[in-house]
């Protein structure tokens, strides 16, 4: 009975902790002139939610639709190192690209690229007037 008892509450606990949504903070491959959170939800269920703050504006929505990158160019362009490695990781070189557009309250858009390897997210996003930022994840 005590063994059955610790079960379930070992499964409620991983069931709650699977419940949480992942933030990430961005910040530009140069100067700061930008910033941008990406909210994951749990276990790859859902769209994620991309807030970019550029030039004074805010600009919110959904990442767009995630396809496998095979050619290895777009990781190159969002500065992956070709060395890259991590051991024992199954997903290793994997990863996902997409593009969407962002709002901001005043209807202004932007354009931005974005590639997921893991729990890694950056954006390359077109700024108004010309120009491009890249972001990154902060790393601690």
């Amino acid at each position: 009975m005590k063994s059955a008892v610790h079960t379930l509450w070992l499964g409620a606990v991983i069931f709650a902790l699977t419940g949480c949504t992942q933030t990430s903070l961005l910040k530009p491959v140069s100067g700061n002139t930008a910033s941008a959170t990406v909210e994951s939800p749990p276990l790859y269920m859902g769209t994620a939610r991309l807030t970019v703050a550029l030039g004074g504006k805010t600009y919110t929505g959904a990442a767009g639709e995630l396809r496998r990158e095979t050619t290895g160019e777009q990781a190159l362009r969002f500065g992956w190192n070709p060395a890259h490695k991590h051991p024992n990781i199954k997903q290793e070189m994997k990863f996902l690209f997409g593009s969407t557009t962002l709002t901001s309250a005043d209807g202004a858009k932007l354009d931005c690229d974005h590639l997921r390897h893991g729990d890694d997210w950056r954006l390359r996003c077109n700024k108004p007037g010309g120009g491009e930022v890249a972001l990154q994840r902060v790393r601690e």
